[in-house]
């Protein structure tokens, strides 16, 4: 859906679509935009937070800073958050303390687990495969058998000792294998990490009676890793579910961490991305929208330039959930929100076929649907490409950032370049430089620098290059072009 800002000054939300809610077609909120009306339910969600302790087993390891974590806690009471979520891999070498970080930043800004209004914030946490390293033999660094090698006093000091215990003494949460809570009338079901994934699917059918979880009216899935096909499909009847999943370190800049198709095609998994130290974050790690990569570094998960410390703020409506994708280092969204419409298809109860369908509608975050809402990124009218040869004669293209459409954000960039034989062409591909961070936040104004190995260059006296925007989807814009004197 292509809806510009003067559209949304003109017609208000008349022209985002909002007229036709429930049921209506609106996956990505322009810039700016804020629903009317108050939500049900506002949760704070993080995911893959790693942090360590030192060599003391006490302080923070200087390396892996608490300030990201701050800084995402701080939001979510400024945004008076009913539940924080955490999907796992807090600890990250399984130690107590590790687990305590968080939980002291969480009293923090929620003493005694209230919010700034007073209301209880409750706790939806999972345990993911760090909280359980805590006997793990690693190399040098500050793992727990490396300081404490006696393993009977280790055992007091990590999660694994004796988890039902320490998770408790940690969260002053019970320890459950699977769990199910009601947060304001919305419930969540949790799984931690080794334990039997169709567990949690039996649960949420034997919960589905008493809980009332038919019908339109959302509840969500929490764990660290993704559900597979067995499981999603044993809780086929449940269209209006949402799951939540980490430990995969995906981007999500990327739309792709919205996964449904490849899923079973019964609900909607988001994969949130890490609020980790190194603001490692992946692009494309499973599923690459380039056709040629720009050289082998950009085949490392953690090749893209720019760190980013990410988590989710998730709104619920009566007719929408929205998820605003968040950045916690230098701060900011990395996008437009995703607008999931509550109430799509005919409404009539009926179960997913698996095909992404219900009744006569199709899911808004099928794959299909998505692209359509997508758009295409296109550069702005007067956009040009700069083509220059370096020292070691090799060919330097700078692309100027793409955002002649802001409702859909420029991922990565398809280069062509065309000599005198028009059949001999180099084809390149290149992230834009600043699709991980925050908008607003990129570095050199948003430009991206491509530099090509001049023995890769086409034969010709002149170089026609022509550079296309791409969106995390593939959606492709119109490309500049530009002649280049060999």
């Amino acid at each position: 859906m292509n809806v510009s800002r003067r559209d949304i000054l003109k017609g208000g939300l008349a022209a985002l679509g909002f007229s036709a809610l429930p049921g209506g077609v609106m996956f990505a909120a322009p810039a700016g935009w804020k629903p009317s009306k108050k939500p049900n339910l506002v949760l704070g969600v993080l995911s893959d937070t790693h942090l360590q302790s030192g060599w003391d087993g006490v302080k923070p390891h200087r390396g892996f800073p608490l300030k990201y974590v701050t800084n995402a806690m701080k939001l979510f009471r400024d945004r008076n958050i009913d539940a924080f979520m955490h999907l796992g891999d807090a600890a990250h070498r399984g130690k107590n303390v590790e687990a305590q970080y968080h939980r002291d930043i969480f009293d923090k800004f929620f003493p005694d687990g209230r919010a700034k209004d007073g209301h209880k914030v409750e706790k939806l946490l999972v345990v993911g495969n760090h909280e359980l390293y805590g006997d793990a033999v690693g190399g040098p660094g500050a793992w727990a058998a490396n300081i404490w090698k006696d393993p009977v006093e280790r055992k007091k000091h990590v999660l694994c000792g004796d988890l039902p215990k320490h998770w408790e003494m940690v969260w002053g949460e019970k320890y459950e294998e699977v769990w199910h809570k009601e947060v304001k009338g919305y419930h969540f079901f949790g799984r931690h990490w080794g334990v039997d994934e169709m567990r949690l699917a039996n649960l949420v059918n034997e919960s589905a009676a008493s809980c009332g979880l038919s019908g339109e009216k959302p509840f969500f899935i929490l764990s660290h890793r993704r559900h597979h096909f067995k499981c999603n499909h044993a809780m086929r009847a449940f269209p209006n579910a949402i799951a939540f999943f980490g430990h995969w370190h995906q981007s999500n800049a990327d739309w792709k961490t919205i996964y449904f198709n490849n899923f079973g095609g019964f609900f909607p998994n988001i994969q949130v991305g890490a609020c980790r130290m190194d603001g490692g974050n992946s692009l494309d790690s499973n599923e690459s929208v380039l056709k040629i990569k720009a050289d082998e570094d950009e085949r490392n998960w953690h090749s893209n330039k720019q760190p980013s410390r990410q988590g989710m703020i998730v709104n619920v409506y009566d007719d929408m959930v929205v998820f605003e994708r968040h950045e916690f280092g230098v701060g900011g969204k990395l996008g437009s929100d995703w607008v999931l419409p509550l109430g799509w298809g005919t409404g009539n109860g009926e179960r997913g076929t698996g095909n992404g369908e219900r009744g006569t509608g199709k899911h808004p975050f099928s794959r299909e649907e998505l692209t359509k809402a997508i758009g295409m990124p296109q550069f702005p009218p007067k956009a040009k490409v700069e083509a220059t040869k370096t020292d070691d004669g090799n060919l330097k293209l700078v692309i100027p950032l793409a955002d002649g459409n802001p409702d859909s954000r420029v991922f990565a960039y398809d280069v062509v370049v065309v000599g005198d034989n028009l059949s001999e062409r180099l084809f390149k591909s290149v992230y834009f430089e600043g699709c991980n961070v925050p908008v607003g936040r990129e570095p050199d104004s948003g430009r991206t620098v491509l530099s090509i190995p001049v023995a890769q260059l086409p034969t010709g006296k002149t170089l026609t290059i022509a550079v296309r925007p791409i969106s995390s989807l593939g959606t492709r814009g119109k490309a500049i072009a530009v002649k280049f004197k060999v």
